[in-house]
């Protein structure tokens, strides 16, 4: 990678504007005196879309290349999705499809062992071959990388080489979902190559996968561009739709639009305030519920904040804030009210639970005063931007607590390597979090479970950890009203302060195909994107 002291400046600036919040009409307005027009094109309207080169603006830089390290979801998974083939696909209707692996079944019973079978004669972008011995290596390397998705793979209790193109793998505790975690999004099944293995750490600056594309690393800068360029012994050529594609870190969605206005990017992830703004710029603009909002209460046992041991503190913070209002304030018609962990189309979802939670600031109070909490109390909450607005949201839920006398100290993480380790170190008691629209088995696995990121104090509830193990092994036909208990339990314990349903907002320019999306492939794949024809 090129060192970020000899970048270079663009031949043509970024179209950049103060942060702030504007009204639709008054930042087109102001975009477009400061970009001085849209993009060049005939009557003020954008270009179309290069049929050569793809420049994709993402908020924020990924934490590594290495797919045991990376993350998982847009915006952080995208260069790994360039550059690794995962063994299962996920294809923009939600359907699975095969990757590097050609068929893969669970045997008998109760989701517990898995079987794969993988395509003969793949290369990896060094030369090395594709084999059941490697596959099985590169599990054994995410479950010790100490990554985001390493608890799916510490599941694993053992893994089989049954043939040279083969693998058995026999689960801990049942996993539903494993089929799906195996696809692009969640990096576990984006196998790294035998040869990178050897050198793990050159991985979060390179690549070494069986992807359709490399990193060029002489044309790229750490945390500001990544550049790809066609992987010349990829197993399937026809895939290949790009010369060149081109990641951007910008991290302000009002910068990355006056790009776009600029000619500079050709595909965002917005805000949902941007969105009107670039509908009125003659960009296709596209959106459908994504993520769920959400405060997290990790101190749930009062370690660390006595109160929030308490469930009335906790519940009193469900009462105290105005979710109507949050969602309209903060996304405005991009997003709905929420008092529950899940978007509505999720196994778990529980209509009957909408409203659970409503505008009731007196009775917030009076819990408070209940629980020994007449005055407040202080806590320690983490805000950081993975998704556009949530320091926004951080603030505007802070605001409420403020009135029942509960003093939310927000900090913002300069990274997401200092976001982590503040997490992992128990540095906050609640964060600010918006979480994907995912199944609820993931969800409870990844927010619930202990040894999570996401439950740095390894809080337990016995009711909880029943239906989060009964759930999982359960058939396709009885899992979703186990996890609708689940959710139930979740809410009236109050571990969350839930507050909107979110759209996911995507920019693209005009002639730009395949920006699609379904309730369970939330995040368009760019392998997937073409230039349509003139």
């Amino acid at each position: 990678m090129v060192d970020t002291q000899k970048i270079h400046r663009p031949a043509r600036p970024h179209c950049v504007r103060p942060a702030g919040i504007l009204g639709g009409a008054l930042l087109v307005a102001a975009l477009v005196t400061a970009c001085g027009g849209a993009n060049g094109g005939a009557g003020g309207k954008p270009a179309r879309q290069n049929p050569e080169t793809l420049t994709i603006a993402v908020a924020a830089p990924p934490q590594s290349l290495n797919p045991a390290l990376a993350g998982n979801g847009d915006p952080l998974i995208i260069p790994v999705e360039l550059a690794y083939d995962p063994l299962i696909y996920l294809k923009a209707d939600g359907s699975l499809a095969p990757g590097l692996a050609t068929e893969w079944k669970f045997v008998g019973s109760g989701n517990k062992v898995f079987e794969l079978t993988l395509r003969p004669s793949v290369k990896f972008s060094d030369g090395s071959s594709l084999t059941a011995r490697g596959v099985a290596d590169y599990f054994a390397y995410f479950a010790k990388a100490g990554g985001l998705g390493a608890s799916r793979v510490q599941n694993f209790e053992r893994v089989t080489v049954t043939g040279p193109l083969k693998l058995r793998i026999e689960l801990k505790s049942a996993n539903p979902e494993l089929p799906y975690i195996l696809t692009q999004g969640f990096a576990i099944g984006d196998v790294i190559s035998p040869l990178g293995l050897k050198d793990p750490n050159k991985l979060g600056t390179s690549t070494a996968g069986a992807g359709q594309y490399v990193l060029d690393a002489g044309g790229s800068v750490t945390n500001q561009t990544y550049v790809f360029t066609p992987n010349p012994g990829y197993w399937n050529p026809k895939a290949i739709n790009w010369k060149k594609i081109v990641v951007k870190v910008i991290p302000d969605s009002n910068a990355a639009l006056g790009a776009m206005r600029t000619g500079q990017v050709d595909y965002m992830i917005s805000d949902t305030k941007g969105a009107d703004a670039a509908k009125q710029a003659g960009f296709n603009v596209s959106t459908w519920p994504y993520l769920f909002g959400h405060l997290q209460l990790l101190d749930r046992s009062g370690t660390q904040v006595k109160a929030l041991g308490d469930v009335r503190v906790r519940q009193a913070l469900n009462y105290a804030i105005d979710r109507k209002a949050l969602a309209k304030a903060l996304f405005g018609k991009y997003a709905s009210p929420s008092d529950q962990i899940l978007l509505p189309k999720a196994d778990g979802h529980d209509p009957s639970l909408d409203g659970h939670y409503a505008y009731d600031p007196a009775k917030a109070k009076s819990l408070l005063q209940q629980a020994g909490y007449p005055h407040g109390f202080s806590l320690a909450m983490a805000a950081y931007n993975l998704q556009p607005g949530e320091t926004d949201a951080a603030q505007a839920i802070a605001s409420y607590w403020s009135k029942i006398g509960v003093n939310a100290k927000i900090e913002v993480p300069v990274s997401i390597s200092a976001y982590t380790s503040g997490l992992t170190g128990k540095k906050y008691q609640a964060q600010m979090f918006e979480y994907g629209g995912l199944p609820m088995y993931l969800v409870a696995d990844q927010l619930l479970s202990t040894g999570s990121l996401f439950n740095p104090f390894n809080n337990t509830h016995l009711e909880i950890t029943r239906l989060m193990r009964e759930g999982a092994a359960a058939d396709d036909a009885s899992r979703p009203a186990i996890y609708k208990r689940l959710q139930r339990v979740l809410v009236e314990q109050a571990w969350f302060v839930p507050f909107a349903g979110i759209d996911k907002v995507t920019v693209a320019r005009p002639g730009l195909q395949g920006v699609i999306a379904s309730p369970r492939a939330l995040d368009p794949n760019p392998v997937f994107f073409t230039a349509a024809k003139s």
